[in-house]
């Protein structure tokens, strides 16, 4: 059955039925004909390749052995979770599942006294009644309570995991952030979440006084008829196979499905993003029909798992109801022959059906849950076990506020081993100067911008700041002698006052006003009707993309760096809004060290000293004018760009 469901979402072809799908005619789950339409382009989808596939599929002979392995592997990691986020609540954890058993508690006291009126008659059933009433509204009050603590429990423990989770992701590296999918990512918080939160927080409380009233209940039989309180373990035995199955299957499945509707969140976020595209040339019908593919994916493995945990509660019910009868016939054949009356034949009935729900709430219901949050935390897992690469060292101390140099000496980087972005560059950049890289595209620029930033570190050589090599200071240190505008501005969906002070959040409005002016962005600020307490939009939808620059200028100068990074700040910039931003940084050198790296010559002509850089090499160095009458590759780059080369 897996097979099929893997060979389905490889092909884009529907699940091979088994025997029970097979019942159910073709023309009930045909699909419309606008959906039949859209599913022509499916085999040209650009996600069309992104499937979900199984390491292994299990044999008839290692199906078991796989099982049980599976088995201990979820169990270790459920009580890993329990260990990290339970053990700060162990004690209202207690008070909670006390809280939860009442009910049970309750529905035992309830099968004892009605066994006590059948055989004492109406002299024990005043008593009983007194016992009865009595025992119902504290159960409630204690049930409540229980169910108060569970859901707080729930929603903190949740909440816990998510923040950790969270955290972790801001600190790994760069090239975790360049090779994960967003739509992974955000599945983490949602479905993964989802998963887990279900079961990491009330349902392991019910899970263990389910498991502590079978005990419980099981012992009270023992002492009505031994007997018929191992026939009643038949059911367990039976129900073995079952859950087995359950394991395997709810696991298998579950794990497919979760990775299926990531890929599927993955394909919204890019039809999404690139929703102008579609619409400019028209292609809502067809990328509805690759997206149909995606859905298409998705439904065989919901259905796939679904259908899984239907079969394991159907058959358990069934068991279960089955061997009752059995106990039943053969308690009866004990009421007939006078080894037992017929008021505990009914009261260990009563136990009989109080242990079989608990058992089968327990298969059907918190087992099935644990399995699906275990996929969830297998999922979140592989997240969590991954490390930065880029890690202080042992050693490290905070970075020095920067006054003299900067230097490259004899550095050289390579994403991978096979080919380097940087050869064997050597530089020197002096405390406040305004100095540029500029090369073509591909020669290296955005990589020194990555090293500067120690979001990598060099295949050989050393940056040092101070004669510091960056690998022997601390991360936090560096980047508070750095300020950063980027080519893509993030701005956050809140105003503007909160955007510029989003770097020093202990920022007085004074030194936040400040910042702006000198971005020249003050004057634009109070012509909106809110000013400074202006919502910019999601990703600052209502700013123009100068604006949204300047913001980000604005950030850096409030932060007060040393040293200005500016990446490519006006790249998809009008050449108005361009010189405009050019020249506010421009009145930024002197009191900083700026480092702009472009590829707009005409951004780099004020600067103190412009590194060209060619194939990962640097091949000139000097000012505008220098290199201009040098008549090298600055130059053919300064012609390419302009309509009337300078002349030398």
């Amino acid at each position: 059955m897996q097979k099929s469901l893997i060979n389905s979402i490889e092909q884009s072809q529907p699940i091979e039925k088994n025997w029970v799908q097979k019942l159910v005619p073709d023309q009930w789950v045909t699909p419309s004909p606008k959906v039949q339409e859209q599913q022509v382009y499916a085999n040209r989808s650009p996600w069309k390749d992104r499937v979900v596939k199984l390491q292994e599929e299990p044999t008839k002979h290692n199906r078991w052995r796989m099982t049980i392995e599976q088995l201990i592997q979820d169990v270790r990691l459920v009580l890993k979770y329990m260990s990290l986020y339970w053990s700060p609540y162990w004690i209202i954890s207690i008070l909670c599942t006390i809280g939860l058993m009442s009910s049970s508690v309750y529905q035992l006291l309830f099968s004892q006294m009605l066994g006590i009126i059948v055989d004492q008659g109406t002299s024990a059933m005043v008593d009983s009644v007194i016992k009865l009433a009595v025992g119902l509204p504290l159960s409630l009050g204690l049930m409540l309570l229980g169910e108060r603590i569970a859901a707080r429990l729930t929603s903190r423990i949740a909440n816990d995991i998510r923040y950790d989770l969270f955290t972790h992701l801001q600190v790994l590296s760069q090239d975790f952030h360049r090779n994960a999918k967003l739509g992974d990512i955000l599945a983490h918080f949602s479905m993964d979440m989802q998963n887990i939160e279900g079961a990491m927080g009330k349902e392991i409380v019910l899970g263990l006084a389910d498991l502590m009233m079978i005990l419980i209940i099981f012992g009270i039989m023992v002492t009505v008829n031994w007997f018929l309180a191992l026939l009643s373990l038949l059911p367990i035995i039976f129900m073995l196979p079952i859950i087995a199955h359950s394991i395997r299957s709810v696991s298998t499945t579950g794990l497919i499905k979760n990775q299926q509707k990531a890929l599927m969140m993955d394909a919204v976020q890019e039809g999404m993003r690139g929703q102008m595209m579609i619409a400019g040339y028209g292609l809502q019908s067809i990328f509805g029909g690759y997206f149909s593919g995606e859905l298409k994916k998705l439904e065989d493995a919901d259905t796939e798992g679904l259908f899984s945990i239907a079969l394991v509660q159907q058959l358990s019910l069934f068991s279960i109801y089955l061997l009752s009868v059995l106990v039943l016939g053969v308690g009866t054949l004990f009421v007939l022959s006078g080894k037992l009356t017929i008021g505990a034949l009914l009261a260990f009935w009563g136990f009989s059906q109080g242990m079989y729900d608990k058992l089968s709430w327990f298969v059907n219901i918190r087992l099935s849950r644990w399995i699906q949050a275990s996929v969830g935390m297998r999922r979140i897992e592989t997240v969590l076990q991954q490390q930065p690469t880029i890690i202080d060292a042992a050693e490290a101390s905070p970075l020095p506020p920067f006054q003299h140099q900067l230097c490259f000496e004899n550095l050289s980087f390579g994403y991978n081993q096979e080919q380097h972005q940087l050869r064997e560059i050597n530089l020197t950049i002096e405390a406040g100067q305004f100095v540029a890289f500029v090369g073509s595209s591909g020669a290296g620029k955005s990589t020194i911008f990555n090293l500067l930033m120690r979001f990598y570190d060099p295949s050989c050589g050393r940056i040092t700041i101070d004669s510091h090599d960056l690998r022997e200071v601390t991360q936090a240190s560096l980047r508070k002698q750095i300020g950063v505008v980027l080519q893509d501005t993030f701005v956050f969906n809140t105003t503007i006052m909160d955007n510029i002070c989003i770097v020093k959040p202990d920022a007085t409005e004074e030194e936040a006003i400040a910042a702006a002016k000198a971005a020249e962005l003050h004057d634009f600020i109070l012509s909106l009707p809110n000013g400074y307490q202006t919502v910019v939009g999601e990703g600052g939808g209502r700013l123009s993309g100068g604006q949204r620059q300047r913001i980000a200028i604005a950030r850096a100068l409030l932060y007060d760096p040393p040293i200005l990074l500016l990446d490519e700040p006006t790249s998809s910039l009008s050449p108005e809004i361009a010189n405009a931003i050019n020249q506010a940084i421009a009145t930024l050198t002197g009191q900083h060290t700026v480092i702009l790296i472009t590829h707009q010559l005409q951004a780099a002509v004020n600067a103190d000293r412009i590194f060209v850089l060619d194939q990962g090499r640097l091949v000139e160095q000097g000012t505008h004018s220098e290199l201009i009458a040098y008549n090298g590759i600055y130059q053919h780059l300064w012609n390419s760009q302009h309509q009337h080369p300078e002349k030398v």
